[in-house]
C-alpha cells in the first residue's frame, strides 16, 4: 500500500472510475492554481493535435472511449 493510500482513508478500496473522477478533479484544481508552466513544444503538440481534431471530429475519443482504453 503506497503512502498516499495510507494517508486517505478509503483510497485503496475505492472504485477504478471513483478514482479517475478525482484525477480529473485534483488535475482541474492544478491547472486553476496557474502554479503549472507548459513547456512551448508541449503546447505546440496540443495545437497540433487540436488542429486535428477540428479538421477531423471522427479522430477524437469520448471521454469514455479514453476511460475504456485506461482500463485495459
Amino acid at each position: 500500500m503506497s503512502s498516499l493510500s495510507m494517508r486517505i482513508p478509503g483510497l485503496a478500496e475505492t472504485s477504478v472510475n471513483d478514482k479517475l473522477a478525482m484525477i480529473d478533479e485534483l488535475w482541474e484544481a492544478v491547472r486553476r492554481s496557474g502554479q503549472i508552466q507548459v513547456r512551448a513544444d508541449h503546447l505546440a503538440e496540443l495545437e497540433k493535435r487540436v488542429a486535428a481534431v477540428i479538421a477531423d471530429p471522427n479522430i477524437a475519443l469520448s471521454p469514455t472511449q479514453a476511460r475504456a482504453l485506461l482500463k485495459k
